[in-house]
C-alpha cells in the first residue's frame, strides 16, 4: 500500500464517528464540565453515541444476514447502530432533562440519522454518514470552544474529506451532502433549543 493511502486509511480511522463523538465529550469534560450534571451523564454518552455505533465492526462480522453483504452490510449495520444509539441518546436527554449543551448535541446526531436514512434510503441519494458524524463534533468545537478552534476545524475537516476522496469512499457530492445533513440537523437542533 502506497505511503499516501497509509495516511489516508489512518486519517479515516482516526475520524470514525464512535472517535469523534469521544474526543469531543472528553474535550468538554477537561474544558467545559459545566456542561454536565454528573458522571453517568458522561458515561451515558459515550455509551449510547460512541460505543454502541461502533459495535457495527465486529458485529458484522459475526451476523450472517450483514457478513454476507460486505461492506454495505456493514454500512447498512451502522445505521441501525447508529440509529438506536441516537434516538436512545436524545430520548435520554429528553428525559433526565439534559443541560442545553448535551440537548443540542443528542438532537444534533438524532437529527442527522434520520436525515441520512430519508436520503440514503427513501431519496436514494447516498449521503455520506462519516461526513455527517465528522461534522457535528467540529460545529460544536467552534460553537463551544471558540472561534479559536475554527481554523484547526477547517483543516481536520480538509483531512477526512481528503482521506475519504484518496481511498475512494465516498465522492464529492456524497460527502457534500453528509456535511449538509449535519449543518442542517444542528441548525434546527439549536433553533429548537
Amino acid at each position: 500500500m502506497p505511503e499516501k493511502e497509509k495516511i489516508a486509511k489512518a486519517v479515516r480511522i482516526i475520524s470514525v464517528p464512535p472517535v469523534m463523538i469521544t474526543v469531543l465529550i472528553g474535550i468538554l469534560v477537561r474544558f467545559r464540565p459545566q456542561f454536565f450534571h454528573n458522571a453517568a451523564e458522561i458515561v451515558m454518552l459515550i455509551l449510547m453515541l460512541g460505543i454502541l455505533p461502533v459495535l457495527a465492526y465486529p458485529l458484522q462480522k459475526i451476523l450472517p444476514a450483514y457478513r454476507e453483504k460486505g461492506r454495505e452490510g456493514q454500512r447498512n449495520l451502522a445505521f441501525v447502530l447508529n440509529m438506536a444509539g441516537y434516538s436512545a441518546a436524545f430520548i435520554w436527554a429528553v428525559v433526565t432533562k439534559a443541560s442545553d449543551q448535551v440537548m443540542m448535541i443528542c438532537a444534533t446526531y438524532f437529527f442527522s440519522v434520520l436525515l441520512l436514512i430519508i436520503c440514503n434510503k427513501l431519496i436514494h441519494f447516498r449521503a455520506s454518514g462519516h461526513a455527517s458524524s465528522f461534522t457535528g463534533p467540529l460545529i460544536f468545537m467552534v460553537c463551544f470552544m471558540g472561534l479559536k478552534t475554527l481554523l484547526p476545524c477547517i483543516i481536520f475537516a480538509a483531512l477526512i474529506l481528503w482521506s475519504s476522496l484518496t481511498l475512494k469512499r465516498h465522492t464529492r457530492k456524497e460527502l457534500m451532502g453528509g456535511m449538509a445533513v449535519c449543518v442542517f440537523s444542528a441548525v434546527l437542533a439549536f433553533w429548537i433549543i
